[in-house]
């Protein structure tokens, strides 16, 4: 984890450890945390995969969330989700229930999403991975979580993360005001993709401008021999590597890295040795405005 970031900072998600804190059953997950608190940064992006499936009651948050199916469907709800499709689920808006999607053997459909998590703009902020996971193992003395649930010794039952918040806080979680009513879906590959004036190989999917302080959400397109230049951002960035090979600050990343870079501090060049696709988020703390473009 970090506590200030000079610079923008790439990770492969390969050479990260596999995390399982058991709140959401039967997935696996790899992640890193990205914290400057000078900068009011705080957030967590990586992987989640079913394994052997997925499954989640209908709960909700104090930060937001963006998620990117890359493999297999999964189901909210009644609505079934596909690879491309892009979810924005905004803070203190209700979703799920996540259940399985069944196969033609019997089985459930083995899933995978990209899964970008942040403060939303409310400020509240988005709570430390290390933190949560203490959390959850302090909680695991004197409960049970099952599919999704808390169950403690003596108590209500209630959502596992909700569990988690308060205990960490010692305090009832407040939600904050949901700006939406629910969730929001984007079928990034009905959008077309637009070339970026003064980029030459550079071309952009604009799924989705949210609220005055973002999330603004995007997919970049680079060609081979092209790059994304460097860059000092009016606001935070995240950027999840969908396909390709790039090669950033002197090291080569494959698809599954991350990439983030705070507000205000510089980025080196993405340049790219094939064709490339990225899933890119910005935002900025509240009171401010992220720029429609990054570029």
């Amino acid at each position: 984890m970090n506590s200030t970031i000079e610079k923008g900072v790439g990770v492969e998600e390969s050479t990260l450890p596999w995390v399982d804190i058991a709140v959401r059953p039967g997935y696996k997950q790899r992640y890193q945390g990205f914290y400057d608190t000078a900068r009011k940064l705080g957030l967590r992006i990586g992987s989640l995969y079913a394994d052997p499936y997925y499954l989640s009651p209908r709960h909700r948050h104090t930060f937001q969330q963006v998620r990117f199916l890359v493999k297999g469907k999964m189901r909210y709800g009644k609505e079934v989700y596909s690879v491309g499709d892009c979810l924005y689920i905004p803070e203190g808006a209700y979703y799920g229930p996540i259940t399985p999607v069944a196969v033609k053997d019997g089985g459930t459909e083995q899933m995978h999403f990209v899964d970008i998590q942040f403060e939303g703009p409310s400020g509240i902020p988005y709570p430390h991975p290390d933190a949560v996971i203490d959390a959850q193992r302090a909680l695991t003395k004197k409960g049970t979580f099952e599919e999704g649930i808390y169950t403690p010794e003596s108590g209500r039952k209630r959502d596992a993360y909700e569990a988690i918040l308060e205990e960490l806080t010692g305090q009832p979680v407040k939600y904050p005001p949901s700006r939406l009513d629910t969730y929001v879906v984007m079928r990034s590959n009905s959008f077309p993709w637009m070339d970026i004036e003064g980029l030459n190989g550079v071309a952009q999917r604009q799924l989705g401008y949210y609220f005055e302080c973002g999330p603004n959400i995007k997919m970049l397109s680079i060609k081979a021999g092209s790059q994304l230049p460097a860059v000092t951002p009016d606001g935070h960035r995240a950027m999840f590597l969908l396909s390709g090979k790039v090669r950033f600050d002197g090291a080569e990343y494959k698809p599954l890295s991350y990439f983030v870079v705070p507000d205000g501090v510089p980025c080196a060049a993405v340049e790219a040795d094939e064709d490339s696709e990225f899933l890119a988020i910005g935002w900025t703390t509240p009171g401010r405005t992220v720029p429609l473009n990054f570029y």
